[in-house]
């Protein structure tokens, strides 16, 4: 039997959440440069085709999910937890999606002719969606691979794993535009990209599994208890899907295609935040997850107050530094073409200011197996977003902006009230109010210096002069202590800890 003495501690979820979070910062300064480039060299049109042919594959990934790759994170924690093995719940996952995502690729590549004038108006762009098709194959299966790694706490191989597929990815679609191949350059990137990704994860993770017979039957026998508690989270997850994109299928319908590419350069600087959040949430659930496996549910409400901390020092000067530097953010990622985009950046950064405290508890309403609610969430999310619907017309993409922050307000809000109910949240109140002073006094004062020197070019002095007002404030403010020393040694080592402790006055 495959077992695993995986002992976590809050102390090491708090390194693997810097590795997952040092994956996205490499693997975003990566995209930018590749998407700063790839901005220039197509149009706004061949950028709105790019939105429209990720939406389809992110359509096809969710339709072939069945909600087991979150479920799959889970299963094997609590496995981990119990001293038990997690095989069968990999072999389980592996066949059923295989037959799945075959059977609705295939279909879809036949018909990329028709597909291509349902979305873009004209056919031309037909072996552009076959070649994506492919490569949701490998995308899809490669998120069941890395749910065994987040699953069993391997934090560190997915950050690595992670950094190397993004660079992979960029680096062959960079090299493919500046050759000549144009818009579908882009898409063999992105299969070089995802087919080293499936090739790592499947070398790392498959050695660990046990294939036997007797495993591969017991496998087959254990799908419907699987798909009874993954149910309610795949229909959360279609939910969420319209959700995520539900704004740029909006545009699609009512705006020209030129404005999705708009809109897309946005959302993904944006992104930034997200990723760096889910980064922070996802290192959790797998320490969430073996102490739920061990009953000890005092170990998880501590958990929460001591992750909220951290997620706040992150997550509000990051928002509020992003919404004041949003113009030469956009300016530079993506060239003046796009420089009124940077509006959307900055609405969307203020409200970004919830991803604070909600990576913090986000994953626990998962691993307390609450599916249904998760499910309810992401349906009044959706109907928190048509409720405002008519902003579009009046206020366009602004408007758009604005539904997409207040369903994001909306689903934190529930999201808070629902977990509470189940454990308890703290949130320490001081911390908050003061990593929230330190935020917009940052905030400001690069807003004025911006506002000063009128130069998008000085943006990395904007970045440097922020963040020293911002340490000097969380410094005089001593939202750092000696109860942090551990964690900051555990995480830089020794001598570095030294330096921060140090510049920290701790």
């Amino acid at each position: 039997m495959l077992t695993e003495a995986t002992e976590l501690s809050i102390t090491s979820v708090a390194v693997g959440s810097v590795y997952l979070t040092l994956q996205n910062i490499f693997s975003t300064l990566i995209g930018v440069l590749g998407y700063a480039y790839m901005a220039r060299v197509i149009t706004q049109e061949e950028m709105g085709v790019i939105a429209g042919v990720t939406m389809l594959c992110s359509l096809i990934q969710t339709g072939v999910d069945l909600g087991i790759s979150s479920s799959m994170a889970k299963f094997i924690s609590e496995d981990i937890g119990r001293g038990l093995d997690y095989s069968k719940h990999i072999i389980s996952a592996l066949i059923l999606r295989l037959a799945l995502v075959l059977t609705t690729t295939l279909p879809v590549a036949v018909s990329s002719t028709q597909v291509s004038e349902a979305l873009f108006k004209t056919p031309v762009y037909s072996k552009i969606l076959t070649l994506a098709t492919v490569n949701v194959v490998f995308l899809s299966i490669s998120s069941l691979l890395n749910s065994i790694l987040w699953g069993s706490g391997r934090l560190k191989k997915m950050a690595i794993y992670g950094i190397s597929s993004t660079s992979v990815r960029w680096v062959s679609t960079t090299l493919f535009l500046f050759n000549g191949y144009g818009l579908i350059g882009v898409i063999y990137g992105w299969i070089v990209g995802d087919l080293t990704f499936f090739t790592i994860l499947a070398i790392s993770t498959l050695k660990h599994v046990n294939f036997s017979r007797n495993v591969l039957s017991e496998s087959i026998e254990l799908l419907p208890s699987m798909l009874k508690f993954s149910t309610p989270i795949y229909l959360g997850s279609i939910v969420s899907l319209l959700y995520t994109w539900y704004d740029k299928a909006l545009i699609l319908m009512f705006l020209p295609i030129q404005q999705l590419g708009m809109y897309n350069v946005a959302y993904k600087a944006f992104s930034v935040l997200i990723t760096i959040a889910s980064s922070l949430g996802s290192s959790l659930l797998p320490y969430y997850g073996v102490m739920y496996g061990k009953n000890d549910y005092k170990a998880i409400s501590e958990g929460v107050k001591h992750a909220s901390k951290y997620t706040m020092l992150i997550m509000f000067p990051l928002a509020s530094g992003l919404a004041v530097v949003a113009k030469p953010v956009i300016t530079l990622f993506a060239g003046l073409q796009y420089s009124e985009a940077w509006i959307v950046l900055a609405v969307l950064s203020i409200f970004g200011l919830v991803y604070g405290i909600l990576p913090s508890f986000s994953s626990l309403l998962l691993v307390y197996g609450k599916t249904k609610t998760i499910l309810f969430l992401d349906v009044v999310s959706v109907i928190v977003s048509l409720a405002f619907f008519p902003l579009l017309w009046r206020l366009k993409l602004i408007g758009l902006t604005i539904v997409r922050g207040l369903s994001l307000i909306a689903s934190f809000t529930l999201s808070f009230y629902y977990t509470s109910k189940i454990v308890k949240i703290e949130v320490d109140r001081r911390m908050a109010l003061k990593t929230l002073i330190s935020s917009s006094i940052m905030a400001v004062a690069v807003l004025v210096l911006q506002q000063t020197l009128q130069n998008n070019l000085m943006f990395p002095l904007y970045v440097i002069i922020g963040a020293i007002i911002y340490i000097a404030l969380i410094r005089m403010l001593n939202c750092i202590g000696k109860e942090d020393v551990q964690l900051i040694r555990a995480i830089v080592g020794e001598r570095f800890a030294k330096i921060i402790m140090k510049i920290l006055n701790i």
